[in-house]
Formats: structure tokens, sequence, C-alpha cells
């Protein structure tokens, strides 16, 4: 470690000199112990110890109960405690060693908790699972073993980025497709979109009607199905819609059944939309939410996370030059300056999910690949307060 630390040290005075020569170097930083990760922060190699090694994808709380959290990435140790790509952190941040998928899937990409009651979560990504005809989805018992009762077969052969519970009772969820699946995870065929692909993502509306909002591939980029699959036309999108990919949607939590949409459009039917938008309930365009650009962007958020506070605020996926934010908006789409995030994260660190906890405190969780926020050395998985204050 000595040794580790004087190279650190010459390789600082080294780029601090070329820095002021005005000279942009980059640097591959030497492997570790296992459990370890070297990284350059832009001015040296840091060591990521504090927590996963490496990027969280997607993070999910546990809906049994237990205000734990679920977690997936690229990572191979937690805290150099060594577990591959799926974890259950406890609520206090302590790896839930109970829970062992084991080494059998490769590359998952999205979790999502089951609506049961169950603590069971579903996976998707690029998976395989060795002896087993499982691809692209599967469903996880509370202590991480295979749920071999969910089985899609040959249905899907393909990466899995979206799944949704259905919130009508049946157990069944929605994937990328968009396609439907049964609670035994074989195919819905009564579900028939009037479209063949798109789907990036998929939002249960509120209103107890089993439709879903679904992002499209192609112009209007947006659409609302009926519980059948059928496009409901009752939700107008207008002779354009959008003019780009929406990449996600949520709906408010105010009672209205509007929708949240998040992407790089800069429009919709003529109407200024840079990257967030929300729409009425009939699909007609919020002109009271508006965002100002000229601080935080929000072209190709990766996510939407309405309060739950009863604000009408959310939470959003921003840039802001070189950083990668979360920040909170007000109804209007203004800026709520009550949540300060500082310098947010580090310049090259990115946020790629975010959820609430589930204790009532109103924190919120956001997961990605970075090494700081607001200055503070973190790694890749945080918990802040309603105010951006983070929970150590």
């Amino acid at each position: 470690m000595q040794t580790r630390l004087l190279s650190n040290f010459a390789l600082f005075l080294f780029v601090s000199l070329l820095a002021a020569c005005d000279v942009d170097v980059r640097f591959e930083c030497p492997g570790g112990e296992p459990g370890e990760d070297w990284v350059w922060n832009g001015t040296a190699c840091s060591l990521r110890r504090d927590g996963f090694n490496w990027s969280v994808s997607s993070i999910a709380p546990a809906l049994d109960g237990s205000d734990d959290l679920y977690a997936v990435g690229s990572f191979t140790h937690f805290k150099k405690r060594a577990v591959e790509y799926i974890a259950r952190l406890n609520n206090d941040g302590s790896l839930d060693q109970g829970f062992d998928s084991g080494t059998d899937f490769f590359s998952p990409q999205i979790i999502v908790s089951a609506i049961d009651g169950s603590g069971d979560v579903y996976v998707g990504g690029y998976l395989s699972y060795i002896d087993s005809t499982i691809s692209g989805i599967a469903r996880l018992n509370l202590d991480g073993s295979l749920d071999e009762s969910f089985n899609t077969g040959t249905e899907i052969q393909r990466q899995v980025s979206t799944i949704v519970p259905a919130t009508d009772g049946s157990g069944d969820v929605y994937v990328d497709g968009p396609i439907r699946l049964n609670v035994d995870g074989s195919l819905d065929v009564d579900f028939n979109p009037g479209f063949a692909a798109g789907g990036d993502s998929i939002t249960p509306a509120t209103d107890g009607s089993g439709d879903i909002y679904v992002s499209r591939n192609v112009a209007p980029y947006i659409a609302r199905l009926n519980n059948d699959g059928s496009i409901d036309t009752g939700f107008d999108t207008g002779p354009s819609g959008f003019n780009e990919w929406v990449t996600d949607i949520a709906v408010a939590t105010d009672g209205s059944g509007d929708i949240y949409l998040a992407g790089f459009f800069s429009g919709y039917n003529g109407k200024t939309a840079n990257g967030l938008a929300r729409l009425n309930s009939d699909g007609s365009f919020d002109t009271g939410f508006v965002v100002d650009t000229s601080v935080f962007h929000f072209q190709g958020g990766r996510f939407i996370l309405p309060a739950v506070d009863g604000s009408g605020d959310i939470y959003a996926h921003a840039t802001n030059t070189n950083n990668q934010d979360v920040v909170r908006l007000n109804d209007d789409g203004s800026i709520d300056t009550g949540f300060l995030i500082g310098e947010g994260f580090n310049y090259n660190g990115s946020a790629s999910d975010a959820a609430y906890t589930t204790d009532g405190s109103g924190d919120i969780y956001v997961a990605g690949d970075f090494t700081h926020y607001n200055s503070t050395p973190v790694v890749n998985l945080i918990r802040l307060t309603a105010s951006g204050v983070l929970v150590r």
C-alpha cells in the first residue's frame, strides 16, 4: 500500500506539471487487490473501496417491508466482499449476505421488484443461466435463487431493458417490445399491440383501467395502450407528437393522470419541449410546465422520479456543463432551490437510476458510475435527503 501511495503521489506531481503546460492527459490505472478498483479521476488514480467496485445500472426497493434495496450492474465486489452483478443491501447500507444469486447470470442491466409482497425480483438484460433456457428476463426468489416457475422458454431470445409488473393483480409483467408475459413467463397471446417495436419505457396508468403508456421508435414516439394492446385513441398525440425518442415516462402523483416524459426530443406538436415535458391525461401539451434549460439540460434524461410528498415536484436526471446530476423541479418546471446538490457528481461521473427509500424518510437513492458527490468521495450508489444532503 505504501508503494501504491508513493506511486500515486509521483503520478500526481507529473500530471500537475503537464496540466500547468495545458496538456490534456489520461492514464490507465493499475489493478489492485481483489475487490479494489483504481480509477482515473482527472488528476490521479483513486481507489474505489467504499461500496461497489464498478457501476450500478439499476436499483429497486424491496417491497417486502424490509426497506432493503436491490442493485444490478457491472460490479464484482461490495466493500471488498465478492458479489457479482446482483446484490441486496440492508437498510443500513450493509450487504445482505442471505441473498445469493451465485455467478450464473451474465450482464444484468435492470432489476424490478415484484409487487406481490414476496420480496422476489425480476432481472433483465443480456442474461444467460447455466443449465436453463432462461434468457433476457428471470425471476429470483427472496434468497436470490432462480424461480423456475417463471420461464419464458424460447419466447424472448434477446436483451430485455424494460420490465414493468402489471397492476391488475394478474401477476403478469410487461417487457420492452412491448410484450406482456403471463405470471409463469409464457407469452400473453391476447395482448396484441398495434405496432411491432418500441417500448423502451413502459408505465402503467393509475386510473384503474389497466392501460399502459409506452415509448415508440417512430413518431409520435409515445402511445397509450388499452389492456389488450390496442392503441387508446382517447389519448390524442396530435398531428406529429414528439420529434424524437422518449427515454422515460412517469405518471404524476397529484391525481391528475398527467404524465412526465424525458427524452431526446426538442418539441411536441410544434411547441418547445427540450428533453422534458408534461402531457395532460388526454395527450395535450401542459403549457403550465416550463423547464428552464439555461443551467440544466434534460436531453436524453435517464429517469424521472415524481415526488411522493404531495408537492407535485419531480426529481429528474440532468446535465450541467461537464456534470451529470439529479435535480428537483417544482410542479411548474422551475428548479426547486430547496434541493441543493452543490457541485453534483464528479465531472466524468454519470447517474443511471433513482428510487425512493421505503422507510418513510422521503430520501432517495441515486445509482450510476461516479466517485464524488458535491466533492465528497462516494462510490456508485448514494442516499440523499429531500434537501440534497448526502446520507453517510
